[in-house]
Formats: structure tokens, sequence, C-alpha cells
């Protein structure tokens, strides 16, 4: 598999490729049940995914909620800012499972789409852009993986170093001041539930880049293909036609993928804007060594979680632009009155870019993950001067 992620020891890679980590990821933890056919294992998978998403989706937020409430008292301003940011976003991640589990089948359905478009490409530097693509969507996976995990080292390894409680949630029946084998179980737990939150939450933060990234390549691909039009001398006035409707057929399916992917992105991305919005702020406050590692390492999980996906959907934008320009700059002058009259509609459909939405509230651009940021940091102003006005 990290064959993929190597581009070694394969001649042709197909867009499908490109999601094959992110599958693995969904199968991990427990949310695409559709890959597990074999009737052996089918029961027993469905059981470790009942497991893992109840603790995931029912009992992690519930646990969370009533940790930094019961440690009210123990712990310090710092301390309870993280437990509750913690909370919010171990929140926000069962509506993130739901979403990604009811539209599974859509995301799945994707790959013959992208089998329909892999066939248009036979051409060396096609098929190398689509090479890179499946690389560079693979690398995504093993990016978010960094600031992840580093957020549970640093977690799990500062909580143990000042001896108390990683995650400061709660776990019924058990007591860290009690017992040494009580404490070193709660640890135990908690490095075992971030471990498994975390990769939900990788699974569905990146596949937003991800497939944003493989729309983008083919939509380049396309306006490769647009700017050829006409120019080859060796087609005729009926080849040159059937061309045109074959990049107009690309088209509406490069728009087909969009739409399958844009109600989960819409549910999902929402969240995220969401809670990152509020959680951010233990960010902007005086944190001192060592929560202030802990501090930006769960930043650096909140960009990750937005910047990526904001990115590639205004450069989608940009590539969408590119189309009407490249179909007009083609060669249809000498071709023949038909094939003039269907530029004129390709250009009219090109016109719209592909644009995802928020529960059609705000699209997805670098511009509103920037807004976000913004607001943060206002919010915290505002905050920080109340507290002022009061203590005077």
């Amino acid at each position: 598999m990290l064959d993929l992620l190597r581009g070694r020891y394969r001649g042709i890679y197909q867009s499908r490729d490109a999601l094959t980590y992110l599958f693995n990821i969904f199968t991990f933890v427990g949310t695409n049940p559709l890959e597990q056919r074999t009737p052996k294992y089918y029961h027993l998978y469905y059981l470790y995914s009942v497991t893992v998403n109840f603790i995931c989706c029912f009992f992690c937020p519930l646990s969370f909620h009533i940790g930094y409430i019961k440690f009210l008292k123990v712990l310090n301003t710092t301390e309870l800012l993280a437990a509750i940011q913690n909370a919010v976003q171990v929140t926000a991640i069962p509506i993130k499972i739901v979403a990604i589990t009811w539209h599974m089948k859509s995301l799945l359905s994707a790959r013959a789409v992208l089998d329909k478009l892999d066939a248009n490409y036979k051409r060396a530097e096609d098929l190398l852009r689509i090479r890179k693509c499946v690389q560079s969507c693979c690398k995504i996976l093993v990016v978010f993986c960094v600031p992840y995990y580093s957020f549970e080292v640093t977690t799990i390894a500062f909580g143990v170093l000042q001896n108390r409680v990683p995650l400061a949630a709660w776990v019924p029946y058990l007591d860290a001041d009690r017992a040494a084998w009580e404490y070193w179980t709660i640890v135990g737990w908690d490095t075992f539930v971030m471990f498994i939150l975390l990769a939900h939450q990788l699974g569905s933060d990146t596949y937003p880049a991800v497939y944003i990234s493989i729309i983008r390549t083919h939509m380049q691909l396309l306006v490769e293909r647009a700017k050829r039009l006409g120019t080859d001398q060796a087609l005729n006035a009926e080849e040159n036609y059937a061309e045109l409707l074959a990049c107009i057929r690309t088209h509406g399916q490069i728009k087909s993928l969009a739409k399958i992917v844009a109600p989960v992105i819409s549910i999902t991305l929402f969240t995220q804007f969401a809670t990152t919005a509020i959680t951010v702020l233990n960010w902007f406050g005086d944190v001192e060594f060592p929560e202030n590692i802990i501090s930006f390492a769960f930043f650096s999980c909140q960009l990750m979680q937005i910047l990526p996906c904001c990115y590639c959907a205004s450069h989608l934008i940009a590539d969408c632009d590119l189309l009407p320009n490249a179909i007009f700059h083609s060669n249809w002058i000498e071709q023949d009155r038909r094939f003039r009259k269907t530029v004129l509609f390709f250009i009219q459909r090109a016109q719209n870019p592909m644009r995802f939405s928020c529960l059609k509230l705000f699209s997805v651009s670098l511009a509103t993950g920037v807004a976000i940021g913004k607001f943060a940091f206002s919010l915290y102003t505002f905050i920080q001067e109340v507290g002022d006005k009061t203590e005077n």
C-alpha cells in the first residue's frame, strides 16, 4: 500500500487509487462496512463497528462533559479550557460520523464516475497528472497524521509527567487518586480513546480535501482538452465534433462527482467551522509551559481541519474559471456551424464554477477560513475587555 505514496512499481495509476488510504481509514473506524463482504468476518466487523462507534458517539461526549464538571474545582483555568475544548470537539464527532456513514454509498459510487473520467486519458502527460494526484492525495492523509497524533502524544506525555489524568474525562468505577493501577488504567483508556477519536477526525477532515483535489485534477485535464479542440489536423469534422461532445460529457461527469460529495462536505465542514470558532479561543489566552505545547498542537490540528479544504476549494473555483477561456481559445472558428453552436452551449454551461457551501449559509473558500480566525480573535478580545471592565 505504501507504493501509492512512493509512486513506485506501478506504470498506470487510476484516480480511484487516491481514495485507497481514505477508505482504509473509514474501514478501520467502523464506518465502511460495505467493503466487508466476506461472510466469515462480516459479523465480527459489524460487532467491532458497533462497539467503536458507540464509544465515540455516545460514551465519549458524555464522559468528556461529565469530566470537566466533576474536576471543576481541581483543574486550573488552562486545564479547564483544554478540557472544555476537547469536549466540544468530541461532541462534534458523532455528527460527522452519522453524516459520513449515511452518505457512504454515495462516496463509494464516486469511484465508478472516476473510472469513466480516466477512460478519456491515454496521453503520457495526462496519466502523469493523474499519478501525481494519487500521490498528493495519499500524502494529504500522511501529513494530517503528524499534528493529530502529535497532539495525542503531547497530551498523554505531559499528563503523565504532571501526575494527572491526561484528558480529565470521567471513567466510571475508576478513581485516579485511589490507587496506582486505577490511574494507569485511566491513562491507557485515554490513550485508546484519543487514538480512535483522532482516527475518526482524520477520515472526516481529510476526505473533503482529497475529493476536491481529485475534482481539481480532472478539471485541469478538461481545460487542456478544451484548448486542443479542433487543433488536430488528422481528425475530420465528425471526429472533432465527437471530441467536443466528449468534453461536454466529461464536464457533466465532473459536476456529478462534485454533487456526490457536496452534501457530506456541507454538514461535516459546517460542524468543523463551528467548533473551530469556539475552541481556538484557548490559543489566544495566557498559556504557560507545558500547556502551551499542547495548545500549539491543538491549534495546529484546528488549522489542518479547515485550511487545506478551503485552499483546494478556492483553487477549484479558479480552475473552473479557466474552462470558458480555454473553450473560447480553441480552434472553433475553422469548424462547421454545428460545432460552433455546440461550443456556445459548452461555454454557457462552463461559466458556473463548482462551489461548495456549508448548509447553504456560506461558501467554502480561503476567505471563509480566514474569517473564522478573525471571528475567534474578535470574540476573545471582546471577552477580555468585558473581563477587564468587570475587574475595574
